[in-house]
């Protein structure tokens, strides 16, 4: 039995749509430039700074401008200015079809996925969101995400499965049955150190040796599902 964790953007949904992120991007710029000032160029530099030096611009923002994390996520959030993901019954059939409780690993607030999810039609497949608030808002890749997640899987895996006949209910003895899909391989390296398999789901970026599986799309995990699961 596998526990399967997806990162949500950019990894349940994939780069054909992108426009999705960006919209989100778009507010958080907006965000930044209400919080520092200045005009949206440099705002939108302050962003990406954060983003590679703090590992999310959120953590950047609450070292350096003391950001409330809610105030941020409100902001952010306001549906009227976001584009979320088609539906996308493939995707549903896909996820329905893999043995072994399914939660969504995300840096993001669990609302934005939550609503991403219902817009694809992919939220019955889903057992539960694991967000940054979760985290104590400090999220990937920092290690400490990593173990809460640990820590959480052992509390909530029991209690979810433990409904449906056939299924052990115990975190696995062996972490490498702990499987992660995500875009990012600076957010995989750390499951990669803790023994996790790692699927690097991105169809722009050479997978270094360590990536146990590395697919372009979401859907190309039936072209290595029988190896996975094994």
């Amino acid at each position: 039995m596998k526990v399967w964790l997806f990162d949500y953007d950019l990894t349940l949904y994939g780069d054909e749509e992108r426009y999705v992120i960006n919209s989100l991007d778009h507010r958080i710029s907006l965000f930044v430039q209400k919080t520092v000032g200045g005009d949206f160029e440099s705002a939108h530099r302050i962003r990406t700074d954060y983003l590679e030096k703090f590992g999310t611009t959120l953590a950047g923002l609450m070292a350096m401008n003391g950001t409330d994390p809610d105030e941020f996520f409100d902001f952010i959030h306001e549906p009227e200015y976001l584009t979320y993901p088609k539906r996308a019954p493939e995707k549903l059939a896909l996820l329905q079809g893999l043995q072994g409780p399914r939660y969504v690993f995300t840096n993001g607030r669990h609302d934005w996925s939550e609503a991403g999810m219902a817009h694809m039609g992919i939220a019955p497949a889903i057992d539960g969101v694991f967000d940054l608030k979760m985290m104590d808002w400090v999220g990937k890749p920092h290690e400490s995400a990593y173990e809460k997640m640990e820590r959480w899987l052992a509390r909530v895996w029991p209690e979810r499965c433990g409904a449906m006949p056939g299924w052990e209910c115990s975190m696995p003895a062996d972490k490498r049955d702990i499987v992660l899909l995500e875009d990012s391989l600076r957010n995989l390296e750390p499951a990669h150190r803790r023994g996790w398999t790692t699927v690097l789901v991105n169809p722009s970026v050479e997978a270094p040796a360590w990536v146990d599986f590395h697919i372009p799309h979401l859907m190309n995990l039936r072209d290595i599902l029988p190896v996975v699961s094994s």
